[in-house]
Protein backbone atom coordinates (compact mmCIF):
# COMPACT_ATOMS: atom_id res chain seq x y z
CA UNK A 1 0.00 0.00 0.00
CA UNK A 2 1.52 3.30 -1.13
CA UNK A 3 1.35 6.17 1.33
CA UNK A 4 1.39 9.72 -0.10
CA UNK A 5 2.43 12.18 2.58
CA UNK A 6 1.91 15.95 2.52
CA UNK A 7 5.64 16.42 1.99
CA UNK A 8 5.57 14.17 -1.08
CA UNK A 9 2.54 16.00 -2.53
CA UNK A 10 4.26 19.33 -2.00
CA UNK A 11 7.45 17.96 -3.60
CA UNK A 12 5.49 16.81 -6.66
CA UNK A 13 4.01 20.27 -7.05
CA UNK A 14 7.18 22.35 -6.67
CA UNK A 15 9.99 19.81 -7.31
CA UNK A 16 11.65 21.83 -10.09
CA UNK A 17 11.96 24.81 -7.72
CA UNK A 18 13.23 22.93 -4.66
CA UNK A 19 16.68 23.70 -3.33
CA UNK A 20 18.92 20.84 -2.26
CA UNK A 21 18.25 21.57 1.41
CA UNK A 22 14.48 21.59 0.91
CA UNK A 23 14.68 18.37 -1.09
CA UNK A 24 16.70 16.64 1.63
CA UNK A 25 14.34 17.87 4.34
CA UNK A 26 11.33 16.57 2.38
CA UNK A 27 13.09 13.26 1.78
CA UNK A 28 13.87 12.89 5.48
CA UNK A 29 10.32 13.73 6.54
CA UNK A 30 8.79 11.30 4.06
CA UNK A 31 11.22 8.55 5.06
CA UNK A 32 10.43 8.93 8.77
CA UNK A 33 6.70 8.83 8.04
CA UNK A 34 7.20 5.78 5.84
CA UNK A 35 9.06 3.92 8.61
CA UNK A 36 6.35 4.76 11.14
CA UNK A 37 3.45 3.67 8.91
CA UNK A 38 4.96 0.76 6.94
CA UNK A 39 7.19 -0.85 9.58
CA UNK A 40 6.05 -4.50 9.15
CA UNK A 41 6.18 -4.30 5.33
CA UNK A 42 9.67 -2.82 5.51
CA UNK A 43 10.87 -5.64 7.77
CA UNK A 44 9.41 -8.33 5.51
CA UNK A 45 10.82 -6.67 2.40
CA UNK A 46 14.22 -6.30 4.04
CA UNK A 47 14.28 -10.00 4.97
CA UNK A 48 13.44 -11.03 1.40
CA UNK A 49 15.96 -8.54 0.02
CA UNK A 50 18.64 -9.99 2.30
CA UNK A 51 17.82 -13.43 0.92
CA UNK A 52 18.16 -12.10 -2.64
CA UNK A 53 21.60 -10.66 -1.84
CA UNK A 54 22.72 -13.95 -0.28
CA UNK A 55 21.50 -15.87 -3.34
CA UNK A 56 23.37 -13.57 -5.70
CA UNK A 57 26.51 -13.85 -3.56
CA UNK A 58 26.19 -17.63 -3.72
CA UNK A 59 25.83 -17.55 -7.51
CA UNK A 60 28.86 -15.29 -7.77
CA UNK A 61 30.89 -17.61 -5.58
CA UNK A 62 29.85 -20.62 -7.66
CA UNK A 63 30.93 -18.75 -10.77
CA UNK A 64 34.30 -17.89 -9.22
CA UNK A 65 34.92 -21.52 -8.20
CA UNK A 66 33.89 -22.85 -11.62
CA UNK A 67 36.19 -20.37 -13.33
CA UNK A 68 39.07 -21.27 -11.01
CA UNK A 69 38.69 -24.91 -12.07
CA UNK A 70 38.64 -24.03 -15.79
CA UNK A 71 40.05 -20.54 -16.40
CA UNK A 72 41.29 -21.29 -19.92
CA UNK A 73 37.97 -20.15 -21.48
CA UNK A 74 37.94 -23.24 -23.70
CA UNK A 75 34.24 -23.88 -23.01
CA UNK A 76 31.07 -21.84 -22.79
CA UNK A 77 30.70 -22.97 -19.19
CA UNK A 78 33.90 -21.16 -18.21
CA UNK A 79 32.75 -18.00 -20.05
CA UNK A 80 29.41 -18.02 -18.20
CA UNK A 81 31.20 -18.72 -14.90
CA UNK A 82 33.53 -15.75 -15.37
CA UNK A 83 30.56 -13.55 -16.28
CA UNK A 84 28.74 -14.60 -13.08
CA UNK A 85 31.89 -13.83 -11.09
CA UNK A 86 31.76 -10.24 -12.40
CA UNK A 87 28.50 -9.51 -10.53
CA UNK A 88 29.18 -6.56 -8.23
CA UNK A 89 28.07 -6.14 -4.63
CA UNK A 90 26.69 -2.63 -5.28
CA UNK A 91 24.38 -4.13 -7.91
CA UNK A 92 23.08 -6.66 -5.39
CA UNK A 93 22.46 -3.90 -2.84
CA UNK A 94 20.64 -1.83 -5.47
CA UNK A 95 18.35 -4.77 -6.26
CA UNK A 96 17.64 -5.25 -2.55
CA UNK A 97 16.78 -1.57 -2.06
CA UNK A 98 14.54 -1.55 -5.12
CA UNK A 99 12.64 -4.59 -3.84
CA UNK A 100 12.12 -3.06 -0.40
CA UNK A 101 10.92 0.23 -1.89
CA UNK A 102 8.48 -1.42 -4.30
CA UNK A 103 7.16 -3.97 -1.80
CA UNK A 104 6.57 -1.57 1.07
CA UNK A 105 5.26 1.37 -0.96
CA UNK A 106 7.93 3.98 -0.29
CA UNK A 107 7.13 7.70 -0.62
CA UNK A 108 7.65 9.43 -3.94
CA UNK A 109 10.92 11.18 -3.18
CA UNK A 110 12.60 8.09 -1.75
CA UNK A 111 11.19 5.84 -4.48
CA UNK A 112 12.49 8.21 -7.18
CA UNK A 113 15.95 8.28 -5.62
CA UNK A 114 16.16 4.48 -5.25
CA UNK A 115 14.85 3.93 -8.78
CA UNK A 116 17.53 6.24 -10.13
CA UNK A 117 20.28 4.42 -8.20
CA UNK A 118 18.93 1.05 -9.32
CA UNK A 119 18.87 2.18 -12.96
CA UNK A 120 22.50 3.31 -12.78
CA UNK A 121 23.56 0.07 -11.12
CA UNK A 122 21.68 -2.05 -13.66
CA UNK A 123 23.12 -0.21 -16.67
CA UNK A 124 26.72 -0.48 -15.52
CA UNK A 125 26.31 -4.08 -14.35
CA UNK A 126 24.93 -5.05 -17.76
CA UNK A 127 27.90 -3.25 -19.33
CA UNK A 128 30.30 -5.29 -17.16
CA UNK A 129 28.53 -8.53 -18.09
CA UNK A 130 28.55 -7.62 -21.79
CA UNK A 131 32.26 -6.84 -21.68
CA UNK A 132 33.01 -10.16 -19.95
CA UNK A 133 30.94 -12.13 -22.49
CA UNK A 134 32.45 -10.41 -25.56
CA UNK A 135 36.02 -10.84 -24.32
CA UNK A 136 35.24 -14.40 -23.29
CA UNK A 137 33.99 -15.22 -26.79
CA UNK A 138 37.11 -13.66 -28.35
CA UNK A 139 39.45 -15.54 -26.01
CA UNK A 140 37.44 -18.75 -26.46
CA UNK A 141 37.84 -18.43 -30.20
CA UNK A 142 41.58 -17.87 -30.02
CA UNK A 143 42.25 -20.49 -27.34
CA UNK A 144 40.13 -23.14 -29.00
CA UNK A 145 42.63 -23.49 -31.82
CA UNK A 146 46.38 -23.87 -31.92
CA UNK A 147 46.98 -20.13 -31.81
CA UNK A 148 48.30 -19.45 -28.33
CA UNK A 149 48.26 -16.30 -26.27
CA UNK A 150 51.73 -15.71 -27.70
CA UNK A 151 50.16 -15.38 -31.15
CA UNK A 152 47.45 -13.08 -29.87
CA UNK A 153 49.95 -11.03 -27.91
CA UNK A 154 49.25 -7.34 -27.62
CA UNK A 155 46.25 -7.70 -29.95
CA UNK A 156 44.18 -8.85 -26.96
CA UNK A 157 45.22 -5.73 -25.07
CA UNK A 158 43.91 -3.57 -27.91
CA UNK A 159 40.75 -5.65 -28.15
CA UNK A 160 40.10 -5.22 -24.42
CA UNK A 161 40.56 -1.46 -24.73
CA UNK A 162 38.24 -1.18 -27.75
CA UNK A 163 35.55 -3.37 -26.17
CA UNK A 164 35.73 -1.53 -22.83
CA UNK A 165 35.51 1.90 -24.45
CA UNK A 166 32.62 0.86 -26.71
CA UNK A 167 30.59 -0.88 -23.98
CA UNK A 168 30.95 1.82 -21.34
CA UNK A 169 30.42 4.61 -23.88
CA UNK A 170 27.08 3.03 -24.75
CA UNK A 171 26.32 2.70 -21.02
CA UNK A 172 27.04 6.40 -20.46
CA UNK A 173 24.79 7.36 -23.38
CA UNK A 174 21.97 5.28 -21.88
CA UNK A 175 22.49 6.97 -18.50
CA UNK A 176 22.42 10.44 -20.05
CA UNK A 177 19.29 9.54 -22.01
CA UNK A 178 17.58 8.35 -18.81
CA UNK A 179 18.53 11.63 -17.15
CA UNK A 180 16.66 13.49 -19.87
CA UNK A 181 19.61 14.86 -21.83
CA UNK A 182 19.36 15.16 -25.60
CA UNK A 183 22.10 12.81 -26.77
CA UNK A 184 21.43 13.17 -30.50
CA UNK A 185 24.14 15.80 -30.94
CA UNK A 186 26.55 13.84 -28.76
CA UNK A 187 26.02 10.66 -30.78
CA UNK A 188 26.51 12.59 -34.02
CA UNK A 189 29.71 14.15 -32.67
CA UNK A 190 31.05 10.77 -31.58
CA UNK A 191 30.23 9.36 -35.00
CA UNK A 192 32.11 12.12 -36.81
CA UNK A 193 35.05 11.79 -34.41
CA UNK A 194 35.12 8.03 -34.93
CA UNK A 195 35.19 8.45 -38.70
CA UNK A 196 38.05 10.96 -38.44
CA UNK A 197 40.07 8.64 -36.19
CA UNK A 198 39.35 5.71 -38.48
CA UNK A 199 40.58 7.56 -41.54
CA UNK A 200 43.70 8.79 -39.74
CA UNK A 201 44.60 5.30 -38.52
CA UNK A 202 43.30 3.39 -41.53
CA UNK A 203 46.60 1.60 -42.17
CA UNK A 204 46.97 0.52 -38.53
CA UNK A 205 43.42 -0.83 -38.33
CA UNK A 206 43.80 -2.62 -41.68
CA UNK A 207 46.84 -4.53 -40.47
CA UNK A 208 45.27 -5.19 -37.06
CA UNK A 209 42.10 -6.63 -38.59
CA UNK A 210 44.22 -8.68 -40.99
CA UNK A 211 46.12 -10.13 -38.01
CA UNK A 212 42.84 -10.94 -36.27
CA UNK A 213 41.57 -12.57 -39.48
CA UNK A 214 44.60 -14.84 -39.51
CA UNK A 215 44.06 -15.71 -35.85
CA UNK A 216 40.32 -16.38 -36.15
CA UNK A 217 40.09 -17.83 -39.67
CA UNK A 218 43.28 -19.90 -39.17
CA UNK A 219 44.60 -20.20 -42.75
CA UNK A 220 47.92 -21.04 -41.10
CA UNK A 221 49.55 -20.94 -37.69
CA UNK A 222 53.00 -20.53 -36.24
CA UNK A 223 55.24 -23.41 -37.38
CA UNK A 224 53.26 -24.22 -40.54
CA UNK A 225 55.06 -24.57 -43.85
CA UNK A 226 53.40 -22.35 -46.42
CA UNK A 227 54.09 -21.08 -49.91
CA UNK A 228 52.90 -17.96 -51.71
CA UNK A 229 54.08 -16.45 -54.96
CA UNK A 230 57.63 -17.74 -55.34
CA UNK A 231 58.31 -17.97 -51.57
CA UNK A 232 58.16 -21.12 -49.46
CA UNK A 233 59.06 -21.39 -45.82
CA UNK A 234 58.00 -21.88 -42.20
CA UNK A 235 55.90 -19.32 -40.30
CA UNK A 236 57.93 -17.99 -37.36
CA UNK A 237 55.84 -15.10 -36.04
CA UNK A 238 52.35 -13.67 -36.66
CA UNK A 239 52.48 -10.08 -35.43
CA UNK A 240 50.01 -7.21 -35.36
CA UNK A 241 51.41 -5.74 -38.58
CA UNK A 242 53.58 -8.35 -40.27
CA UNK A 243 54.12 -12.08 -40.55
CA UNK A 244 57.69 -13.40 -40.56
CA UNK A 245 58.51 -16.49 -42.61
CA UNK A 246 61.80 -18.41 -42.62
CA UNK A 247 62.42 -19.28 -46.27
CA UNK A 248 63.86 -22.62 -47.35
CA UNK A 249 66.98 -20.82 -48.44
CA UNK A 250 67.52 -19.54 -44.89
CA UNK A 251 66.62 -15.86 -45.08
CA UNK A 252 63.69 -14.33 -43.17
CA UNK A 253 60.85 -13.02 -45.30
CA UNK A 254 58.70 -10.25 -43.80
CA UNK A 255 55.33 -9.44 -45.35
CA UNK A 256 52.43 -7.32 -44.11
CA UNK A 257 49.39 -9.27 -42.97
CA UNK A 258 46.97 -7.52 -45.34
CA UNK A 259 49.29 -8.12 -48.32
CA UNK A 260 49.73 -11.76 -47.35
CA UNK A 261 45.97 -12.38 -47.14
CA UNK A 262 45.54 -10.96 -50.66
CA UNK A 263 47.69 -13.76 -52.07
CA UNK A 264 46.93 -17.40 -52.76
CA UNK A 265 48.53 -19.33 -49.89
CA UNK A 266 49.32 -23.03 -49.93
CA UNK A 267 49.53 -24.60 -46.46
CA UNK A 268 51.93 -27.50 -47.00
CA UNK A 269 51.65 -28.69 -43.39
CA UNK A 270 48.04 -29.76 -43.89
CA UNK A 271 48.84 -31.99 -46.86
CA UNK A 272 47.71 -35.56 -46.23
CA UNK A 273 49.30 -36.74 -49.48
CA UNK A 274 51.87 -34.99 -51.61
CA UNK A 275 52.04 -35.58 -55.32
CA UNK A 276 55.40 -34.98 -57.02
CA UNK A 277 55.97 -35.03 -60.74
CA UNK A 278 59.24 -36.76 -61.72
CA UNK A 279 60.75 -36.68 -65.16
CA UNK A 280 62.29 -40.06 -66.09
CA UNK A 281 64.37 -40.27 -69.23
CA UNK A 282 64.37 -43.38 -71.40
Amino acid sequence: MTQTTPAAEAADAILPELTMREWLEGLWADTVTWFNMQGPEILIGSAVAFGIVMLLLLLRRLGERAYERDHSLTSWRSIIARTMAKTRLWFMVAIALEFVVVYSGAPTLLSTLVNFVFSLALIFQVAIWARAIILGIVEHRTNSGEHSAETLGSAMTLIRIFVSVAVFAIAMLVVLDNLGFNITGLVAGLGVGGIAIGLAAQGIFEELFAALSIIFDKPFKKGDSISYDSTSGSVETIGLKTTRIRALTGEEKIISNSNLLDKEISNLTRLEKRRIRLAIGL
